[in-house]
């Protein structure tokens, strides 16, 4: 879209913003404001994806509409989103929760464009993630990197006088990138901006249990899962037109009976992603997630950027081995995720891969020459501008797991010891803000997971409640909070928690219900806390009480049982190890 479309569709909510400026002043910020947005507009309309690494590619060429669902909805209510005028007619702020991979940030870039192609509101897109770096609240941020930094407005009151008049619709993507040191604060500050600025529209994204769900006066949506006939057809956006039997072949394997029980897998974007761009290594849907990642390595490793040109490898200037290559990004993933960076500048990269050289002597390799290979010959690194990021960041969570479950006993004791620490801890904000990563380290190492994090959380989860249960305090809800987190995280294995799941969410509808709707009750902190104090602690008393006293039998029986199963496992492993007796080998006999 060029620059006189964008200022014809805007002229309406600019005319609006600027109505009571000098001449000068008008001319100047629109000017400005229409650079911006043609800027913006043209960076969210081209994209790179896992599947078109090499170049930027159109969104409406290859993306599938999302729905999304009302949160804690029983049922599937599928509401669309492909009209961002729509999307806002009940209510002025809202929160868009997904999964890893289930295409949050690329539903933000449709709305971006959406919203300017239907003349709605002026968007403002801002990456959370940015907020790490920054020296400043978020209310600074937008005043210094997106109005004066782009030029917008350089004055204050000019600016303060742009955001209220209403006119803008601001996307806050990737709350759950936010660092823990600053979540607390920037969720403040957020608060404070949707207060202050209340006119606006805003949209926030996160990944689920970051406690985004409970920001006063937004309603919460999620993103929907792709049904049948959206896989299908997000399968035929992904291939070329030229590719047809290709693009057949996928769709018939996601419809073999004997895939069924693995399509679930494939119901989440960036996971089909990932089986179509390692149709033709393998053609099968594996069974667990972390098979995909290690299937998408080796893929991005052997082959050409194309996707139907699978047979071109490209020549890597390091050197490396794949296996070196490996363990690098095994290292690197590992410190970066643990230190919340998920950009990477070039110092960045150099300080660490410099760590990495002199912790790791079974490694030699020229900096740069390893950038260049993990950009452009394997493309495991997409550079954005002079940054680099991982093309999702669940591949860095992929990593650092297969990193810490292939440490020898003693330093993976280590750090389960560590992470134990953090599932114990009434704030559970840092373990949910890792929910990925453990859930893929638990693929990785069921066995681990389970005796060194899951029987040892349970252990202490029953002394806690025989220690808060004789007290009216909110002691005993905080242990529910830290317990649902964690049965949330593992549900598929901790089925026999569902009740006690279903009561804690019913405790989160009440307190929604009784939630007042003024956001300037629940922005004033006094307000708050005497809200919580005569709600939330009320409501969570009511029914947390009892239903924890139920929880102790079934917890304990629990623990029982996952004891039993690392006993039965173990004694598996003797009694195959006692199959051979290797004393009665035949001797080695060398060859004349």
């Amino acid at each position: 879209m060029d620059l006189k479309t964008i200022e014809k569709y805007l002229k309406s909510p600019l005319d609006t913003i600027i109505g009571g400026f000098t001449s000068e002043i008008k001319q100047v910020v629109s000017n400005r404001i229409l650079e911006y947005q043609f800027e913006e507009y043209n960076r969210n309309l081209y994209s790179k994806t896992i599947l078109h690494r090499a170049n930027p590619k159109k969104l409406n060429d290859f993306y599938q509409p999302l729905f999304l669902k009302k949160y804690q909805e029983k049922v599937d209510n599928r509401i669309p989103t492909d009209s961002v005028e729509k999307l806002f007619k009940e209510n002025q702020y809202l929160t868009i929760i997904g999964n890893a991979g289930s295409g949050k940030s690329t539903l933000i870039k449709f709305l971006f464009i959406n919203c300017i192609d239907e003349q709605y509101k002026i968007p403002i897109k801002i990456e959370l993630r940015y907020l790490n770096d920054f020296k400043g609240d978020l209310i600074n941020y937008i005043r210094e990197n997106i109005f004066k930094f782009q030029g917008l407005a350089t004055d204050i009151n000019i600016i303060d006088r742009l955001l209220e008049s209403g006119k803008f619709l601001f996307f806050l993507d990737g709350y759950d990138e936010l660092n823990i040191s600053i979540k607390e604060e920037t969720t403040k500050r957020i608060d404070d901006l949707v207060s202050r600025f209340n006119k606006n529209n805003y949209i926030i994204t996160s990944r689920p249990h970051t406690g985004i769900e409970l920001l006063p006066s937004f309603h919460n949506y999620i993103v929907s899962d792709l049904r049948d006939y959206e896989i299908e057809s997000f399968v035929t956006k992904q291939i070329p037109g030229t590719e047809i039997e290709l693009k057949n072949k996928i769709i018939e394997a996601i419809k073999k009976p004997e895939n069924s029980q693995y399509d679930t897998y494939l119901r989440n974007p960036l996971l089909l992603s990932m089986f179509i761009l390692t149709f033709q290594s393998y053609a099968n849907i594996p069974q667990k997630k972390t098979v995909f990642y290690r299937q998408v390595f080796d893929t991005l490793f052997y082959l050409h950027d194309s996707i139907s040109k699978l047979a071109y490898v490209r020549e890597k200037e390091s050197g490396l081995s794949k296996e070196e290559f490996e363990e690098i990004l095994k290292i690197f993933s590992f410190i970066s995720f643990f230190e919340e960076k998920f950009i990477f500048d070039i110092e960045y990269l150099d300080k660490t891969f410099n760590k990495i050289k002199s912790k790791k002597l079974t490694v030699a390799f020229d900096n740069q020459k390893l950038i260049n290979d993990l950009n452009i010959a394997i493309g495991i690194l997409n550079k954005e501008g002079l940054d680099y990021v991982f093309p999702h960041r669940s591949l860095q969570e992929y990593f650092a797991a297969l990193y810490v479950s292939t440490l020898n006993t003693k330093n993976r004791e280590m750090v389960y010891d560590k992470f134990l620490d953090t599932l114990k801890a009434v704030s559970s904000g840092i373990f949910f803000n890792r929910a990925n990563f453990y859930s893929l380290l638990n693929e990785l190492d069921n066995i681990g997971v389970l005796a060194k994090l899951i029987i040892p959380f349970y252990k202490d989860i029953l002394t806690r409640i025989d220690n808060s249960m004789d007290s009216n305090d909110i002691g005993f809800v905080q242990v529910a909070s830290v317990f649902y987190n964690v049965v949330t995280l593992f549900m598929d294995i901790e089925t026999e928690f569902v009740d006690f799941h279903k009561t804690w969410r019913r405790v989160l509808e009440e307190v929604e219900k009784k939630q007042p709707k003024d956001i300037q009750i629940l922005t004033n902190q006094e307000n708050l806390k005497k809200f919580h104090d005569e709600v939330v602690v009320k409501i969570g008393i009511e029914y947390m009480k009892p239903c924890l006293l139920k929880l102790k039998p079934l917890l304990s029986q629990k623990i029982n049982d996952l004891e039993q199963l690392l006993v039965s496992i173990d004694k598996s492993d003797e009694d195959i190890i006692g199959l051979i007796r290797f004393d009665e080998l035949p001797p080695f006999i060398l060859p004349e």
